[in-house]
């Protein structure tokens, strides 16, 4: 009875089962690793962060500058409605509240034809930085599979729709508040998971393309206006013309949907904690 061959690594057949062991091995436990490794987005550096605080800040800023005129705006408008000086041309005391009127209309365009170009170009530089992100992050390195999961975060399409952030176009929100909301969304983003981080990405991108259109639309309907000769300052009423200016200027600041409702939020009274934005009415 002979006795079984020792293994020998010099053998051919024992060489090849050895390798195809070792390569066995190295397969099993490269397989956790690959998926350990999956990009991770970085999606909100510093850079971007700062952008949407700056930009944030010159929406506010400009808000405060506009408050105040528009809601001027709107009591003189009342104020010649109650006086009922629609039908009273030649009286004295309607005369001087239409130029009061025209004068305060004057004033708003005024003051938003030195505050838009600077609110156009930091949502200009906030888009491009995300968009700049977005295109680096968003597929790099990731199979179509993996970058469904970062958009879907593993969910159905009715999950994911039922469950990820809704911000853009909020009726209700002035600009300056959904650019704070979105530095508090997204200046915690390291402990957030990608998925959300990708959905709120692609929301503020999308709410920077149409915040830029209508910023340069608007500006184009105060030109437009001042060429035409439509701030004459005997305006006793706001004709078509200066609603559609001044809904632009609504639409930017408060995010108010393009319908017919009232010139301006509610004047500004000494209790502050009493006001009510005019999109939540």
């Amino acid at each position: 009875m002979s006795t079984p061959s020792k293994f020998n690594l010099s053998d051919s057949t024992g060489l090849q089962l050895f390798s195809a062991l070792v390569i066995a091995w190295m397969l099993l436990f490269a397989i956790p690793t690959q998926a350990a490794n999956t990009p991770t987005l970085k999606l909100f550096p510093t850079t971007v962060l700062e952008d949407i605080r700056h930009t944030g800040s010159v929406a506010k800023e400009m808000e405060s500058g506009l408050q105040e005129v528009i809601s001027r705006l709107d009591q003189q408008q009342q104020l010649i409605i109650d006086s009922k000086c629609e039908e009273a041309d030649d009286d004295p005391g309607c005369a001087q509240l239409n130029k009061q009127l025209g004068a305060t209309y004057l004033e708003m365009l005024n003051i938003m034809e030195s505050n838009l170009p600077t609110m156009e170009q930091a949502v200009e530089t906030t888009r491009k930085s995300l968009a700049k992100r977005l295109r680096k992050e968003l597929g790099n390195g990731m199979t179509p599979w993996t970058l469904q999961e970062n958009l879907l975060g593993g969910q159905s399409g009715k999950q994911a729709a039922q469950t990820r952030p809704s911000l853009r176009g909020r009726s209700g929100m002035r600009l300056s508040d959904r650019f704070s909301q979105y530095y508090k969304l997204v200046s915690n983003s390291s402990s957030s998971q990608g998925s959300s981080m990708a959905v709120i990405a692609s929301d503020i991108y999308l709410d920077m393309e149409e915040t830029a259109d209508l910023i340069a639309r608007t500006r184009q309907e105060i030109s437009r206006a001042t060429l035409m000769g439509q701030l004459n300052q005997s305006f006793g009423v706001i004709t078509p013309e200066m609603q559609e200016v001044v809904s632009g200027v609504k639409a930017i600041l408060f995010g108010d949907p393009e319908s017919e409702m009232p010139i301006a939020a509610p004047p500004t009274t000494a209790d502050s904690t009493a006001y009510q934005s005019p999109l939540s009415l």
